[in-house]
């Protein structure tokens, strides 16, 4: 399978400066208040609270947007839903999904991206935090063809990273959707699997059958990655394949890497982490939705 990634990047300074992870064993590992948790953080870094708009106090549930420290992109920064209530990095309800996609959806601009790593998928820090930043290189995933499975769930099968993918093309399909996205990450969190989640502008699944020779971005797509677990796993030479590198942007640790470094062993890698997963899964992704 050929695939042309859209965006290498040689970051030397996430490799070196990015905070050491703690130690996971489980994707619903809970939180702990004698771990590094957002709250630690320097508080100068909060750059702004996002509060909603019925002219109501919501101090106890405050969703911060803090300045990420070790950035792979321009306007790099954490969205940490309801920052003081120090929730684990688990999706376990559907206000702090609703808030990552909405994120998005009330951005003019198609270069925002945002995402979410779990627990033995990337995530250095055990407090609740999705990613969010600027990348203006078009992307493949943004109009690549997808294909349905059930329901409001479609399946990303012509990549080496299967996924299960969703769009959102108005707010009015966003509650619908963010609750079939949630009992998803339900089913992947039951069976302690790790995943990956990134939410970008793109061509609604309808039109990427028709064209894809357009600018115009009309619709919210949201994927999904089951993943192995990278519990006590040695990390990769080359790259993390977190969220950002499942959607094809591709953040290299070393610069001898980023010589080296083919899209055939890039695509072996996604394979890897993703194959076994996804196809484990897809028949009771399938049950999930018919019903």
């Amino acid at each position: 399978m050929y695939i042309s990634f859209s965006s290498f990047q040689l970051n030397t300074d996430r490799a070196v400066n990015k905070r050491t992870p703690e130690i996971i064993t489980s994707v619903n590992q809970p939180f702990s208040i004698d771990s590094f948790n957002f709250t630690r953080a320097n508080q100068d870094e909060i750059m702004f609270f996002l509060t909603k708009s019925d002219g109501f106090n919501h101090n106890e549930n405050r969703n911060a947007i803090m300045i990420n420290v070790s950035p792979l992109e321009r306007y790099h920064c954490l969205l940490l839903p309801s920052l003081y209530e120090c929730l684990p990095q688990v999706l376990l309800n559907q206000e702090a999904l609703n808030l990552g996609i909405s994120s998005v959806l009330l951005n003019g601009s198609v270069e925002q991206r945002a995402g979410f790593n779990s627990l033995g998928g990337y995530a250095s820090v055990n407090h609740l935090h999705f990613h969010t930043y600027y990348l203006n290189n078009p992307m493949k995933l943004e109009t690549i063809e997808v294909e349905h499975l059930m329901g409001r769930c479609y399946i990303l099968e012509n990549y080496p990273a299967k996924a299960f993918v969703f769009q959102v093309k108005s707010k009015e399909e966003l509650s619908l959707t963010v609750n079939d996205i949630h009992l998803l990450v339900n089913l992947f969190i039951e069976k302690n699997v790790a995943h990956n989640l990134f939410i970008s502008r793109g061509l609604s699944f309808e039109r990427s059958k028709c064209s894809t020779e357009t600018s115009k971005r009309d619709c919210v797509r949201i994927y999904l990655w089951a993943r192995t677990p990278t519990f006590g796993s040695k990390a990769l030479d080359e790259f993390n394949p977190a969220l950002c590198e499942l959607f094809g942007h591709l953040v290299i640790k070393t610069s001898e890497a980023y010589d080296e470094l083919t899209e055939a062993r890039v695509a072996e890698i996604l394979f890897s982490i993703t194959h076994e997963p996804y196809s484990s899964l897809k028949e009771s992704v399938k049950e999930l939705y018919n019903k």
